[in-house]
């Protein structure tokens, strides 16, 4: 009944509107989202999936409301124990007349049709660099075009093909930078591209260039930036050892990335208690390396290089990790 247009279907609309909503958003146009039964799934079962891959699937009841707990509240309210298939809040899904109850009980009371829209959201923005192709980057180029032909053709396709610039787009996309402002990022490659320049090494020197836009994602222009930053010989021992790397995909050992992740969750901890933005700083040589560390264990929270940070910007230091003999000396400069 959520998606049966003769029955007033909510969800249809809310699609409609958070494709809109996200285009604008992320700085392309999000492709048709389509809704289809599917027989192998149970009567209350849906699932998403993006690029024929499933991301995410769960289970929701149309004629009951999901009581999300607020961490505030002043008693139980019976139902179907579930999490909150966004972010894994606890939850239960109480029949419509009693939303007062739950509401008075402290817990945060939502239709169907919204636990649904929320997930779907959510997954398309962690996953929009798997929407984007060379389609989408070639839509980019036609517009910037129109708007800055000289800055179009002094990008491509020399000294970037459409392949290598759809390539350097996914990788912001990947790190949660839109492409809203693509005029900016544009220049950014101008000035920074190299012949046989690899996706990474162009990605970080354009990320160096347009730092003011990937801060502005994470807190207004007024406020400072907190941030979480390594102990300073440790970064040295880390910029050392990923030298000692080379080009290696994950070039920190087990053994120092599993401590590292304890330290920065646990400094971490206090600021997503209070729901503040943050972001790890790390050197430029291992931002790279650090951010694909941390994703999987803080998928939202940036990790930036100290020059992606704009001169004046206000900078709050909230914790130093590291230290412990400096990782036993990066695990003896990463067992050598």
């Amino acid at each position: 009944s959520l998606v049966d247009e003769r029955k007033d279907a909510r969800l249809m609309g809310r699609i409609t509107g958070i494709r809109r909503q996200l285009s604008r958003e992320l700085g392309f146009v999000v492709p048709m989202i389509r809704v289809k039964d599917n027989l192998a799934l149970g009567p209350n079962q849906y699932r998403i999936t993006i690029a024929g891959v499933v991301v995410g699937e769960d289970e929701l009841y149309p004629d009951e409301l999901l009581a999300l707990d607020s961490g505030d509240l002043t008693g139980t309210i019976d139902g179907k124990i579930v999490r909150d298939p966004t972010f894994g809040l606890d939850a239960v899904w109480i029949g419509a007349d009693r939303r007062s109850e739950a509401v008075i009980a402290g817990y945060t009371v939502v239709d169907p049709s919204t636990v649904a829209a929320t997930h779907l959201n959510h997954l398309i923005v962690h996953n929009a660099a798997e929407l984007f192709g060379m389609d989408e980057a070639k839509k980019l180029l036609d517009t910037l075009r129109e708007v800055a032909p000289q800055l179009a053709d002094g990008l491509t396709p020399q000294p970037l093909n459409l392949a290598q610039i759809t390539a350097l787009c996914r990788s912001l996309l990947v790190e949660g930078i839109p492409l809203k402002d693509f005029r900016r990022i544009a220049e950014a490659m101008v000035v920074v591209a190299r012949p046989d320049m690899s996706t990474d090494a162009l990605t970080e020197a354009v990320r160096q260039k347009i730092g003011s836009l990937i801060i502005q994602t994470i807190v207004p222009v007024k406020m400072p930036l907190p941030v979480i930053t390594l102990d300073g010989e440790l970064e040295g021992l880390l910029a050392q050892a990923m030298r000692v790397a080379g080009d290696a995909q994950h070039p920190i050992e087990p053994a120092i990335g599993q401590r590292l992740i304890e330290q920065v969750t646990e400094a971490a901890r206090p600021l997503m208690a209070q729901a503040r933005s943050f972001a790890i700083v790390t050197s430029p040589v291992a931002r790279r390396a650090l951010s694909r560390l941390f994703k999987p264990h803080l998928p939202e929270t940036p990790v930036l290089s100290f020059l992606e940070i704009p001169d004046g910007k206000p900078v709050e230091v909230v914790a130093v990790v590291g230290n412990e003999a400096r990782m036993n000396r990066v695990e003896r400069l990463q067992a050598a």
